[in-house]
């Protein structure tokens, strides 16, 4: 593949938009629209990444990705992130099929701040199985972009039931935390663990107290669904506005409770107004 290796950053969606652009062109009269011919882009996209291309020397494009040495996958997947650059899907692919390359992306990750990088990156791992506990609790520590939290968080959040020792290190780190964004990411993941957690509900009303985003957390409390936290949250209706009344009632009748409709009137709020088409 040496000699190919000029190519490994080439743009292979200009080279499948330039095949779907020129299977239309000979195929235009089999559909009835533009939107019709889109249905059939999975379909083409397969018939693309398996025909020869003359600029990848004969290959196909999945030939050309298949005879990339394993050792090299996590460098072009590296170069393919830069600039506008994005890595093609069936490079992608490819570095899914390689569980022996978790422990180098999770490296990958580790050290980035690239959130391209570490968005495609993170997708990979979890791909891959994901990488354990630590790997994820630390990259929540790190000065990251929210969307790449997020994925980390998503992780944990599959986890954090079954795994009793992840949550209580969520606990410990929740009740040692001064801040509210870390609370709400410790607690994130355990209001996905079985209600009934003294240390979880302490946390949330806790979060409850500190947390000017009352409709978040209420709906925290919900998810996690140990009805004792209702008592909470039922002085909150009469100060809030209407946007977060309905998340605190929703919150409130998944822990068994009822709010009647007609609780407040909300008529002078642009919220409900906007709702009820109100003029």
């Amino acid at each position: 593949m040496a000699e190919n290796k000029e190519l490994y950053y080439f743009d292979f969606d200009k080279l499948f938009e330039n095949f779907a652009d020129k299977y239309y062109g000979e195929h235009e009269s089999e559909y009835s629209s533009p939107d019709d011919f889109a249905k059939d882009l999975d379909e083409i996209y397969h018939l693309w990444a398996t025909s020869p291309q003359d600029v990848l020397g004969g290959l196909s494009p999945s030939e050309f990705f298949n005879r990339i040495p394993t050792e090299e996958l996590i460098d072009i997947l590296k170069g393919a992130c830069v600039g506008d650059g994005n890595p093609s899907s069936l490079l992608f692919d490819r570095i899914a099929t390689e569980p022996s390359l978790l422990g180098g992306l999770c490296e990958l990750a580790e050290s980035s701040a690239d959130e391209k990088l570490l968005t495609v990156t993170l997708s990979l791992i979890a791909e891959l199985g994901g990488g354990d506990n630590a790997f994820y609790l630390g990259m929540l520590e790190r000065d990251v972009d929210a969307c790449v939290k997020e994925m980390c968080i998503d992780m944990l959040c599959e986890r954090a039931d079954s795994d009793e020792a992840l949550c209580e290190e969520l606990l410990h780190r929740a009740e040692s935390a001064d801040d509210v964004g870390t609370i709400e990411l410790m607690l994130e993941p355990l209001t996905y663990c079985a209600p009934g957690n003294d240390r979880i509900l302490e946390q949330l009303r806790i979060l409850l107290n500190m947390d000017p985003n009352t409709a978040y957390v209420a709906g925290l409390i919900g998810r996690y669904g140990d009805e004792r936290a209702a008592s909470d949250l039922y002085p909150l209706l009469d100060t809030c506005d209407y946007a977060t009344f309905l998340e605190i009632r929703n919150a409130i009748e998944t822990l068994g409770g009822t709010v009647d409709d007609k609780y407040r009137d909300f008529s002078d709020d642009p919220a409900y107004a906007a709702l009820k088409g109100i003029k």
